[in-house]
């Protein structure tokens, strides 16, 4: 396996074969990380939340589970999880949300958000898509009564890992996000992927000129 370090407020996109694992690791405490998947062949099909949380009956993700696409296919399943703590309900940071809503704490973002360092990367991937709601890992949600949900601290150590493997041919983007404030504190830091030897990943944000 190979290690690509994804800056902070930043995305990488690449490509994974069925039956080849990834992991995603956040190398500091606490620091969130987003992704979302495509089928290769046909990118209309992606990683869709809502059906992920109804197949696998829990709001809560984590080692057996399968991140499910919007024709209700298994597309990657979790194969090892240190955290087991990673949220299937909110959507990704995007620049109206880090620049239009307070924070409720003092924390001023910056423009551009995980959507847009997503959607940045996966272009450079070669992939000119919409980007859907994510898989938002490391992030701890909490629901109560069904009337209120909110986000609180990540409780990700540094060093945690979720390892995925492919069930069908995917691309991939994850993003180290960007939204300062309750789940990845006011210090935001990268995220590693360790992907395939020999992958090529994308990386890209709104903050740098990368390609």
């Amino acid at each position: 396996m190979e290690t690509t370090r994804i800056p902070a407020k930043s995305g990488g996109a690449f490509g994974v074969d069925a039956g080849e694992t990834f992991a995603v690791e956040t190398p500091e405490p606490r620091q969130v990380a987003d992704l979302v998947a495509f089928v290769r062949d046909d990118p209309d099909e992606a990683f869709a939340q809502s059906y992920t949380r109804d197949l696998n009956g829990t709001l809560r993700l984590s080692t057996g589970d399968a991140l499910y696409t919007t024709a209700g296919e298994e597309l990657l399943s979790i194969v090892r999880d240190d955290c087991g703590v990673h949220d299937v309900m909110f959507g990704p940071c995007t620049e109206w949300m880090l620049t239009d809503r307070p924070t409720g704490d003092g924390v001023q973002n910056e423009p551009g958000g995980c959507r847009e360092n997503l959607s940045l990367a996966l272009s450079a991937a070669g992939l000119d898509v919409r980007v859907p709601d994510t898989l938002n890992l490391f992030q701890e949600s909490t629901v109560t009564d069904q009337t209120y949900f909110d986000v609180r601290e990540s409780p990700a150590a540094a060093g945690d890992t979720v390892e995925f493997r492919a069930e069908r041919p995917a691309t991939v983007a994850v993003s180290a996000c960007s939204a300062e404030g309750v789940a990845s504190g006011t210090t935001l830091t990268p995220i590693d992927l360790h992907v395939p030897d020999g992958t090529a990943v994308h990386l890209a944000s709104v903050h740098d000129d990368r390609p």
